[in-house]
C-alpha cells in the first residue's frame, strides 16, 4: 500500500481510487458523458459507479497530488493556468504542471478542500449548485460546504463501474514544474474524444417507465427507416444499450444510447458560435464544454460509435438518441412535467425556441445513420387528455418552415417532429415513444391515440419494459411493488407489443431495459431483475412480437448496470453473436 501522510489531509492511499463527495450537494465529482479529450468538462453528479466518477491521487511531492480519472486517465486541470476565480476544471493529459497538482486541507467530517498549486485557489460546485452537471470551478478558497469534497474508497460505495484506461500518470517528480505544459489558452488543439455518454446523461427520474466481426449479424449496413427485408440496415434483432468504451468494446453490441435533454438555447446565437461559452453549459449543445463547438456532443458521439471495435477488428455501432426535452420546456412554462409541457406546446414563445432547438440537434446528425426516440413520457399525457387532435399546439406558428401544413395540435406537433427527422437526418430512423401506462386495460385505446398522433408516419415504435430493477422496486421504501416476470407477464407485454407493431405497420424496439439478475444482492447499484435473462432465453417469441431491438440501461443513477452486474450482459451478449442472431419477423 503506497500511503502518503500530509500535514493537512491526514493519509492518502496513493493506489486506491476515490469518489468525491461534495458536502453541499451530495453529488460526486464527474468526467462528463465519460469523454476522455483534452479539456473535457469536469461537473458533479449523482453517484452511479461509473469509471468516470473514480480519482486516484498522485503523489507529486511537498503534499501536493493530481487527481487522475479512472475512465479517462486525464488529470484533474486549472484549464489554462488561469488565476481568475470561476475559471473551468477539466480533465487533460498529465504534465505533472503546477496547474495540475492539488494541496488538501482537512475540514472536519473527513472532508477535504482541493487548493490548486499553481492558482491557490479552491475547486468548488459554481454557484453552491445542487443540480445535476453542476459546473466545477475555481475559486477564492472560502472553505464553503461547496469547496469541501470528502473521499470515499470506490469499492465502498456499490458497483466500480468499467475500469477503463489508467492512462499515462505522467513524471512524479519535482513539483515545481510549472513550465510543463498542461493545459493551454487555446482549445483548438485539443484532441478528439475517446469516450462514450451513457447514464450520467440520463434524467435522474424518468417516467415507466450482439455476432462476428464482419459484417455484423445483428447491425451495419446504411439507412434510416425499416421495412419487410430489415430494419435500419440489418436483419437481426439488434442488441444495445447505454454503456462505457469498455464494455461496449466487451462483446459484438450493435447500438449506444445516450440521451438529449435539456431547456432550448435561448437566442440563435448558440448555434452559431465557433465555440461554447462556460455559462452555456447547462444546455445539451454545450455539454462538452468550452472548449468545443455548440453540438460536439452529438457530432462526436456519432463518429466515435462508427470507430467502434469487438476482438480488436472495426464493428461500427449505431447511436440511439432519445431526445427528451419537452419536460424541460414544461419547466419554461412554470409547471414542470406532465401539465407544463402541455401548457408549454401552446405557447409560440416557447414551442419556437424547441423547434429551432430540435432542427439543430437533427442537423448535428445530418446523414449518420442513427434512430431517435422523440420524446418519451410526454404522449402519454397527450393521451390522458383526450383526443390528440383536440390538444392545443401552436405548430405552425412556431414553424412555418417545417409545419405549415399540419394543424395546431398536438397531432400536428407529432407529425412534424418526425417529418423533420426524415427532412434533416434523411439517413436516420426517427422512433416515435410508446407511452401506454394503461395498456393492460386499454390495448384498443392505445392503438386508436397512436393512430390519431401519426405513429405510422415513424419509422419504428419505443416502449420501456421497467424503468427500475425489479429488486429496487420490491423493497418497501420503493413501494414494494412486484415487476418481477414470469412467463405469463412476459406473454402479455409482447403481445401488446405485437399488436401495436402491427397497428402501425412498424417495428418495436424496447429501450431502458433493467440490467439486474437473480446474482445480485439488492445493494446500490446491484439490484436483481429477471428481464435480462428471459429475453435472451426467447429470442424467437421477441422476434415474434416483432421486436427490432433490445436496448439495455439504468433508468435511475441507482440501478444495476452493464457494468455492475457481474458480466450479465455482455456474456449474453456473446453467446448470441456467436449464435448468428436471431432474425426480424
Amino acid at each position: 500500500m503506497a500511503l502518503v501522510n500530509t500535514a493537512s489531509a491526514g493519509v492518502v492511499d496513493t493506489k486506491s481510487w476515490y469518489v468525491l463527495v461534495n458536502r453541499n450537494s451530495g453529488e460526486v465529482l464527474d468526467g462528463l458523458g465519460y469523454a476522455s479529450y483534452d479539456g473535457a468538462a469536469v461537473v458533479q453528479w449523482g453517484q452511479h459507479g461509473g469509471a468516470n466518477q473514480q480519482w486516484r491521487f498522485i503523489d507529486s511531492g511537498d503534499g501536493n497530488y493530481r487527481l487522475q480519472n479512472r475512465n479517462s486517465g486525464k488529470v484533474l486541470d486549472d484549464f489554462g493556468w488561469s488565476k481568475s476565480a470561476d475559471s473551468a476544471m477539466v480533465q487533460w493529459a498529465d504534465r505533472n504542471g503546477a496547474n495540475q497538482q492539488f494541496q488538501l486541507k482537512k475540514q472536519s467530517d473527513g472532508y477535504v478542500r482541493l487548493i490548486n498549486r499553481f492558482s491557490g485557489m479552491a475547486v468548488e460546485v459554481k454557484n453552491s449548485s445542487k443540480a445535476e452537471g453542476g459546473r466545477v470551478t475555481q475559486q477564492q478558497d472560502k472553505g464553503g460546504a461547496n469547496q469541501q469534497w470528502k473521499l470515499v474508497p470506490a469499492g465502498s460505495i456499490g458497483g466500480t463501474g468499467s475500469t477503463g484506461s489508467t492512462g499515462s500518470t505522467g513524471s512524479t517528480g519535482s513539483s515545481g514544474n510549472t513550465g510543463s505544459s498542461g493545459s493551454t489558452p487555446t482549445p483548438s488543439t485539443a484532441t478528439k474524444p475517446g469516450g462514450s455518454v451513457p447514464t450520467s446523461q440520463a434524467p435522474s427520474d424518468t417516467h415507466s417507465p450482439s455476432a462476428p466481426a464482419a459484417p455484423p449479424a445483428a447491425g451495419g449496413g446504411t439507412g434510416g427507416g425499416s421495412s419487410a427485408a430489415g430494419f435500419i440496415g440489418g436483419d437481426k434483432v439488434l442488441i444495445g444499450g447505454s454503456m462505457s468504451d469498455a464494455s461496449a468494446a466487451a462483446a459484438p453490441f450493435d447500438v449506444r444510447y445516450a440521451y438529449v435533454h435539456s431547456q432550448p438555447a435561448p437566442s440563435s446565437d448558440y448555434y452559431t458560435a465557433s465555440k461554447c461559452k462556460a455559462q452555456w453549459s447547462s444546455w445539451w449543445g454545450c455539454w462538452s464544454g468550452d472548449t468545443t463547438a455548440p453540438g460536439f456532443y452529438v457530432t462526436w458521439g456519432d463518429e466515435h460509435v462508427a470507430k467502434a471495435t469487438y476482438q480488436g477488428k472495426p464493428r461500427p455501432q449505431k447511436n440511439f438518441w432519445t431526445w427528451y426535452s419537452l419536460r424541460d420546456l414544461g419547466d419554461l412554462a412554470g409547471e414542470g412535467d406532465g401539465p407544463g409541457e402541455v401548457k408549454a406546446i401552446n405557447r409560440t414563445d416557447l414551442l419556437t425556441r424547441y423547434m429551432h432547438d430540435y432542427r439543430f440537434f437533427l442537423q448535428k446528425i445530418g446523414n449518420s445513420h442513427d434512430m431517435i426516440d422523440i420524446e418519451p413520457d410526454f404522449w402519454g399525457y397527450v393521451r390522458s387528455l383526450g383526443n390528440a387532435h383536440k390538444v392545443a399546439a401552436q405548430v405552425t406558428a412556431s414553424n412555418p418552415t417545417d409545419c405549415g401544413s399540419q394543424e395546431n395540435s398536438a397531432a400536428g406537433l407529432s407529425r412534424c417532429l418526425i417529418a423533420m427527422a426524415h427532412k434533416y437526418a434523411p439517413n436516420t430512423g426517427a422512433g416515435f415513444h410508446l407511452t401506454c401506462w394503461d395498456w393492460q386495460n386499454s390495448v384498443q385505446k392505445c392503438v386508436d391515440d397512436y393512430t390519431d398522433l401519426g405513429a405510422k408516419d415513424a419509422d419504428f415504435l419505443v416502449s420501456d419494459v421497467s424503468d427500475r430493477d425489479a429488486g429496487w422496486y420490491a423493497l418497501p421504501e420503493h413501494g414494494g411493488r412486484d415487476t418481477y416476470w414470469n412467463d405469463q407477464k412476459a406473454a402479455d407485454a409482447l403481445k401488446f407489443y405485437k399488436t401495436m407493431a402491427e397497428s402501425v405497420g412498424k417495428p418495436v424496439v424496447l429501450w431502458q431495459i433493467p440490467l439486474g439478475n437473480m446474482a445480485q444482492n439488492n445493494t446500490l447499484n446491484h439490484y436483481k431483475d429477471d428481464k435480462v435473462d428471459w429475453l435472451f432465453g426467447h429470442m424467437d417469441q421477441v422476434a415474434n412480437a416483432h421486436i427490432a431491438g433490445l436496448l439495455f440501461g439504468a433508468g435511475q443513477q441507482e440501478q444495476t448496470s452493464v457494468e455492475s452486474d457481474g458480466g450479465n450482459l455482455i456474456n449474453k451478449t456473446i453467446a448470441y453473436g456467436k449464435s448468428g442472431g436471431t432474425a426480424l419477423k
